[in-house]
């Protein structure tokens, strides 16, 4: 009964440490806020969280109950720009934020603050009944290595989804 044991242990210890490195693998910034993009950080701008996009939604994701997370874009000063938003009959604690990677050219901030594998813009809470809520704005590129994408989670059962990267 004792190899068996032995065994089970260690075949358990093997797949924790192969869950490990794959989740470390995929994370994100581990102290990610709000204060990473808002008031002009690492060149992200505040707008009204009423704000809409164009009519083309780059990403949609369906929470449940109609409440809806796009990521939006539009045209701010000759630019595009792209920003995430959460809308509909949305609960206090909702959240939404936007995720964003510029892999080898646009690290976002002065020298030393590199942004590897992204920085997450928010998250973002909703504070009252019907709250539309949106990230701050920054620009977008061609560049396939310049990327955003929307996340968010409900405060009913806390499921974070995210969209692809666009």
């Amino acid at each position: 009964m004792r190899p068996l044991r032995s065994l089970l242990a260690s075949l358990t210890a093997v797949c924790a440490l192969a869950a490990g490195v794959t989740v470390a693998g995929t994370a994100g910034p581990a102290q990610a806020a709000p204060s990473d993009c808002t008031g002009g950080a690492r060149g992200f701008r505040d707008h009204p969280d009423d704000a809409s996009g164009d009519t083309h939604k780059p990403r949609r994701i369906e929470m449940g109950g109609g409440i809806v997370i796009t990521l939006e874009k539009g045209v701010y000063v000759g630019q595009q720009i792209a920003f995430g938003k959460i809308s509909g009959p949305t609960f206090p604690g909702d959240k939404v934020w936007m995720d964003w990677k510029a892999d080898g050219w646009d690290q976002g901030g002065p020298p030393g603050t590199a942004i590897r594998p992204w920085l997450q813009c928010g998250p973002f809470t909703v504070q009252r009944i019907g709250q539309s809520l949106t990230t701050p704005f920054k620009r977008t590129s061609t560049d396939p290595a310049y990327q955003f994408r929307v996340c968010g989670s409900l405060n009913s059962n806390h499921v974070v989804r995210c969209s692809e990267w666009w």
